[in-house]
């Protein structure tokens, strides 16, 4: 009786803990939009190494958390939002780095910040029905000061019936809607 009791308090505590489980916030980057009006600038991107290695974890549902890696999944997404925009894109090692700036003629460079979260109306499916992404895109001119930014939201909701081939798929729409988003802020901007 004991050792049937020591089990039901082991698996309780096991299904109340939930785990984390992988998805992945990739967009398809062939939806997103191409801008209007193309530059003929150089650019940048940095995304720090720590960056690139965050591992972030949001609720899903069950009381399960999801696991991704933000700025890894996107930068992706990121070089081909500004590769439709400007004429060509590098990513920067360093911040600090001005012989390679100066050799690549480069007049600007975007560095993100991405905030996440996500939810879940199910009790009984872990992945997120609704998924929101925020990206904070800073960008610096030659001299390093800030030349322009930019916030664009996405928000993404998937329901069992869809995302039962694509456990990101809450997560994906989100993304695709903020880049897409910085599309029409890029726009609109004088860069």
């Amino acid at each position: 009786m004991k050792l049937l009791t020591n089990l039901l308090f082991l698996f309780s505590v096991l299904a109340l803990s939930g785990c984390a489980h992988q998805i992945s916030l990739n967009p398809d980057t062939e939806n997103l939009k191409v801008t209007e009006r193309k530059s003929t600038s150089v650019v940048g991107y940095y995304i720090s190494e720590d960056n690139i290695k965050k591992q972030v974890k949001t609720p899903g549902g069950g009381g399960d958390k999801v696991s991704y890696k933000p700025y890894k999944d996107t930068e992706a997404a990121l070089y081909t939002v500004l590769s439709n925009k400007f004429d060509n894109v590098y990513r920067l090692e360093s911040l600090t780095d001005s012989e390679f700036l100066k050799n690549k003629n480069i007049k600007y460079i975007f560095v993100p910040t991405i905030t996440t979260n996500s939810s879940s109306d199910s009790v009984f499916t872990w992945p997120p029905t609704e998924f929101t992404f925020t990206l904070n895109c800073k960008t610096l001119d030659s001299e390093g000061n800030v030349a322009w930014k930019s916030e664009v939201n996405g928000v993404g909701k998937a329901e069992f019936d869809e995302f039962k081939n694509d456990f990101s798929l809450s997560a994906k729409r989100a993304t695709e809607e903020a880049f897409n988003g910085l599309v029409a802020e890029l726009d609109k901007s004088n860069l």
